[in-house]
């Protein structure tokens, strides 16, 4: 695909930055020193490179040669350290940057990138083309003595109290595709350090799902994931967003529903058959049944569509089953694709969560935790972080000449080390550099 200039890292850190200077600054006149669009680019920039020591670095480079490279990949003139930038960021509201997540996504789907994560749903009363979105919990910090008034807290059998941070996030997903791109995030946080009850994974759910109808109106969306989801306190609300679904059904919290799904065995209710897929030793048959109009839950009005699937290897065994709950119409010729939807709810939790975690962006490393957002707002740098890797792995050519040379872990190790030894004028010059297509700045 060729590159895009709406799509550069420059472009980027050109929406980043114009978010970051609408920012409100809670500082006090004397504690202006540094400004907040600076510490906040800088925060940034190290989610960035993944490199917990990029700004004492860049400070000394700065000293040595009156420059460095975070004024000239990523435009900040003032570069504080980590302390000062830890103290800063931590009364920034976190849903001044959340709301970048929506520009970017914008800014891929109008650049044409869309169709590589949608699904087309061949028929049926809802057929058409979807953007398949799962849903997931993914907690990012845990401590027994560092805490925050939003932290979670959870007691052992000891009597220790966990504090925690956690995140539902909504990330697009395709089968077949490598790639995800999150689209939105909700924290999972008290109010107060005595809430009670306690925020939750489902009710941050929920509020993730209202916010993604209106600021995404005309997104067509099929909502996955697993069975926490899959219940009336959450399929109502989905209902009423008028958000398609596809979700995980576990049998042992849905008696009642199997109990109706056994009862229509035999019946126009419910279907069942085979298709095939692949070819010689790849040959897969995959079986189903589909039961229609089934209640989820005894006295509920709810009614769903029970899909259940057994996909067999050519020589017989078993290599996967599994049910969902959909409110789409299904049919014998759209049966694999609502499979096909609903299968890729592990994308998000390998391609993000893992690559967070384990590829590098150390989402878990203590960056600092603070006394009211610190541990949010690093959270979502992070994140931006992640979106913009990904924008660029699919249309930077000089980030794909360096990704095909190196593997994902082994390449921004090198880039790290370089960020710190030369100095470049841009970001191409610096992928130039790391080519050995071009020299770094004198």
């Amino acid at each position: 695909m060729r590159p895009l200039k709406s799509l550069t890292l420059e472009a980027m850190v050109t929406v980043l930055a114009s978010t970051f200077g609408e920012v409100d600054d809670l500082r006090t006149t004397d504690q202006l020193r540094y400004p907040l669009p600076d510490t906040l680019m800088s925060g940034f920039a190290v989610m960035f490179f993944q490199h917990p020591s990029l700004l004492q670095f860049q400070r000394a480079m700065e000293q040595k040669r009156r420059r460095c490279n975070l004024q000239t990949i990523f435009g900040v003139h003032e570069v504080p350290s980590d302390t000062q930038r830890r103290e800063i960021l931590d009364r920034v509201d976190p849903e001044s940057l959340r709301g970048i997540l929506p520009q970017l996504w914008e800014k891929v789907r109008r650049a044409g990138w869309g169709p590589r994560f949608t699904t087309t749903l061949p028929s049926g009363r809802h057929q058409g083309t979807y953007y398949t979105v799962a849903l997931d919990g993914s907690e990012y910090c845990r401590s027994t003595q560092v805490q925050c008034p939003p932290c979670l807290r959870q007691p052992d059998p000891q009597g220790r109290v966990h504090y925690s941070h956690k995140i539902v996030g909504a990330t697009v997903v395709r089968a077949g595709a490598h790639q995800v791109l999150p689209l939105e995030v909700a924290e999972v946080r008290n109010a107060t350090a005595e809430s009670a009850p306690q925020d939750c994974e489902l009710t941050a759910a929920k509020r993730l799902i209202a916010r993604l109808r209106q600021e995404h109106p005309q997104l067509a969306l099929s909502v996955i994931g697993d069975d926490l989801y899959s219940h009336v306190p959450f399929v109502e609300p989905l209902q009423q967003v008028r958000q398609h679904y596809v979700v995980v059904a576990n049998p042992s919290s849905h008696l009642t529903l199997l109990a109706a799904v056994a009862a229509a065995e035999g019946t126009e209710q419910s279907q069942t058959g085979q298709w095939t897929a692949g070819s010689g030793a790849r040959q897969r048959t995959y079986t189903y049944r589909v039961v229609h109009h089934v209640p989820l839950a005894l006295g509920s009005a709810v009614q769903v569509t029970y899909v259940e699937v057994w996909e067999h290897h050519v020589k017989g065994n078993l290599l996967y089953h599994n049910r969902w709950l959909t409110d789409l119409d299904v049919d014998a010729a759209n049966v694999a694709v609502v499979v096909q939807i609903g299968r890729p709810r592990w994308k998000m939790e390998n391609e993000q969560f893992h690559v967070h975690n384990n590829h590098g962006s150390e989402l878990t490393h203590n960056y600092g935790h603070g006394q009211q957002t610190l541990s949010m707002v690093f959270y979502l740098l992070t994140l931006l972080a992640y979106v913009t890797h990904v924008v660029l792995a699919l249309g930077d050519r000089f980030s794909q000449r360096c990704r095909a040379q190196e593997a994902r872990r082994e390449l921004w190790h090198a880039l790290r080390t370089l960020v710190n030894v030369f100095l470049v004028e841009s970001w191409p010059h610096f992928l130039q550099v790391y080519l050995e297509d071009a020299d770094a700045s004198p």
